[in-house]
């Protein structure tokens, strides 16, 4: 009986052995089979910040979900190697993945101390947790983390294991990896670290938020100084090296200049965001985030900084809203931009999205067209004078359409009409009701065609109001617009971004300046003539009077305030100018129509920030006039007949025509032009409040 109970006895002991070897052998298979394959390290590419350059190369924003920079293990100092391996891992070179002396130690203090060993996991093990695995403290993680570091271990070298390792690790701030960390605590090259910077950043990763050198100075000084003493216990440096690198400061970079946690752009805060979704739109989010692009841009920092100067003071000082947008006409590149008072306050671009009417800025298209016809010249005469329209229609609301009656009539700005007047003062006066009576001529549904073929892609009133820009467009569309004119009749597509690389450096898309002519070079200097006189004679001439003595063409626009029948104020300004090789222009207004104040005209607000930027951008440059193609030929016009001027004429100047509409007629003799009205009417009286 007690041989029985025995025998009993073993066997169940022996079934129990087998049972328990077999459930282990199963959970130790079934957990093989349910791990990742080490081979997915051939196409890893661990998330990494996506850059944007200035075309100078300056970096204008970082994004990024972890920050980071992958940088080849020959660029890692030695000090930065070994100050891991003696913190983390000192026999990382000898063992296969595993340190079982490490881990034998680590049960032994499990078992007699009741608490957790910390620092049994090689390097290889930290590397296999960080890339594959969650940080739950299992049973079942262990064995996976043990598992997949001897797979690791028997298909990369050392080298290579480290190398990833140290670009992977975590060092707090979202900063990933050597390189960036190198760069986010000490604002320099991972390469020209010290060996006390070394071993600062060697110390973080066991507890980033406990030895932040930006949160506690005090542990991440003595977490440093215990990384030096393991360096110097290893071998891996002397006595006198860690002595004298123990009594270093921390040395990190102050507070104010390093790149803060949530702050990712760091100039052209709106131009940088129009970018981001340029390419967020064609290559997704993961890509942008997460993919390291090289993202070069055709901003150019000295005009960002020049158009701030100018715009940004006047809007806060005056809590108005506006923006500026500059372009080179011949390649489309947009070189600077603003799009509101305060990126923080409001991330709404007012220079591509928000569509205002432009007032008389948008006269170009009108008389563009006309000149263009090749049945009107500088000289074509006009009466202005009262007209009634009917209002077939419901007409758009603005300062110059009011409410209220079944009939409409334009009005000048002034509240006068300018009797007989020329085509080059309609537009350099911006007089409205002759401007309406030109449009008519032309054609609303050609004046619309124009201003399509130009750049415009905003909806358009099909209405006589249309020339006194009652229709919402974008600061873009107009600068776009006015640079068709000069760049001779080539419409140019805005380019906001160079090129694009990936985090290999493979192009991924190269932009190259894109044209399509749609005027001739004749009807475009005809167009940058009259645009010169309404800078030099009309109401632009407030840039001369603030000192800008370039050769540059520009229109004024103003948009009355819809609030009152009969007021002075104004609700949106304008001014868009250019020189040969800039075109820039100005918005200035607020978000709710609400308006800016008495007279608060395109010359009075927006001119003195468009100079200002011209002047600072085109410092240093060469002065340099309009080239004027074949086919065109200047006269001397007496202004107050508009006929050729004869020897006797005094009051003259030089306007340019096609050869086929040149006129002829000499003027005998300068004579006073009839006024309608008002004879005394003096248009200098009132050149800081036209249109």
């Amino acid at each position: 009986m007690t041989t029985n109970r025995k025998l009993t006895f073993y066997l169940i002991f022996l079934v129990s052995i087998f049972s328990l070897a077999g459930i282990g052998t199963g959970y130790i298979a079934a957990t093989i089979s349910r791990l990742p394959k080490v081979e997915q390290l051939e196409n890893y590419q661990p998330s990494q910040i996506t850059t944007v350059y200035s075309d100078s190369g300056e970096t204008l924003a970082e994004f990024f979900v972890e920050r980071r920079e992958i940088v080849s293990l020959t660029r890692i100092p030695l000090f930065l190697r070994k100050a891991f391996i003696a913190t983390e891992d000192r026999r990382f070179y000898s063992h296969p993945g595993i340190d079982i002396i490490r881990m034998i130690k680590a049960i032994w203090i499990d078992l007699i101390t009741w608490r957790r060993a910390q620092g049994a996991s090689t390097i290889t093990q930290q590397l296999a947790r960080n890339l594959f695995l969650t940080q739950e403290r299992t049973l079942s993680r262990k064995l996976k983390e043990i598992i997949l570091a001897i797979e690791i271990e028997r298909k990369y070298s050392k080298d290579e294991i480290l190398e990833m390792y140290l670009n992977q690790i975590y060092f707090g701030h979202s900063v990933y990896g050597v390189a960036e960390a190198a760069s986010f605590y000490f604002d320099k090259p991972v390469e020209k670290l010290t060996l006390t910077e070394c071993a600062l950043l060697a110390g973080i990763p066991r507890s980033p938020g406990n030895y932040s050198p930006f949160y506690n100075p005090k542990n991440a000084l003595i977490r440093r100084n215990y990384v030096l003493r393991r360096m110097y216990e290893a071998g891996f440096i002397t006595y006198e090296q860690m002595k004298k690198a123990q009594q270093s400061p921390l040395g990190v970079i102050k507070a104010d200049k390093r790149k803060e946690e949530k702050r990712h752009i760091y100039k052209a805060p709106y131009f940088v965001e129009w970018v981001r979704q340029i390419v967020a739109k064609k290559y997704g989010y993961e890509t942008l985030w997460r993919g390291g692009l090289k993202i070069y841009t055709t901003l150019d920092v000295r005009m960002q900084d020049a158009a701030e100067k100018a715009l940004l003071p006047y809007l806060k000082e005056n809590n108005f809203q506006g923006a500026l947008v500059a372009m080179d006409p011949h390649t489309g590149f947009i070189k600077a931009m603003i799009g509101g008072r305060d990126f923080e306050e409001s991330q709404f671009n007012r220079a591509t999205q928000a569509h205002r009417q432009t007032g008389s800025a948008f006269k170009l298209f009108t008389y563009t067209a006309a000149i263009d016809s090749g049945k009107f010249n500088a000289v074509s005469t006009f009466f202005d004078g009262p007209v009634i329209f009917y209002k077939g229609r419901r007409l758009p609301r603005s300062g110059e359409i009011k409410e209220g009656t079944r009939f409409w009539s334009p009005q000048n700005y002034e509240k006068h009409y300018w009797g007989k007047v020329y085509l080059w003062e309609m537009l350099a006066h911006s007089i409205n009701v002759s401007s309406v009576k030109l449009l008519q001529k032309v054609g609303i549904n050609t004046v619309i065609r124009y201003a399509r073929k130009m750049g415009i892609e905003s909806p358009l009133n099909p209405d006589l109001t249309l020339t006194l820009g009652t229709s919402g467009v974008t600061l873009l569309e107009m600068v776009r617009a006015y640079a068709t004119i000069d760049n001779y009749g080539i419409k140019m597509t805005p380019i906001f971004i160079k090129k694009i690389e990936d985090s290999k450096g493979e192009i991924l898309e190269e932009n190259f300046p894109q044209g399509e002519t749609v005027l001739s070079p004749q009807t475009s200097f005809l167009m940058i003539d009259l645009l010169r006189k309404a800078v030099d004679m009309g109401t632009g001439k407030r840039v001369r009077w603030l000192g800008f003595k370039r050769p540059c063409g520009g229109k004024t626009g103003t948009v009355g305030w819809t609030g009152k029948k009969d007021t002075d104020k104004t609700m949106d300004a304008w001014f868009i100018g250019f020189t040969p090789d800039l075109v820039a222009g100005v918005w200035i207004g607020n978000d709710d129509g609400s308006p800016l104040g008495e007279k608060i005209t395109g010359s009075v607000a927006a001119i003195p920030v468009w100079t200002k930027f011209m002047k600072e951008s085109l410092k240093g440059k060469p002065v340099k006039d309009f080239p004027c193609p074949p086919g065109i030929v200047f006269k001397s016009i007496d202004l107050d007949t508009g006929l050729v001027a004869s020897p006797t004429c005094k009051n003259t100047q030089w306007f340019a025509f096609l050869k086929k509409n040149v006129p002829s007629q000499i003027s005998s003799q300068s004579k006073e032009k009839d006024k309608f009205i008002v004879k005394e009417f003096n248009p200098s009286r009132f050149s800081s409040f036209w249109l």
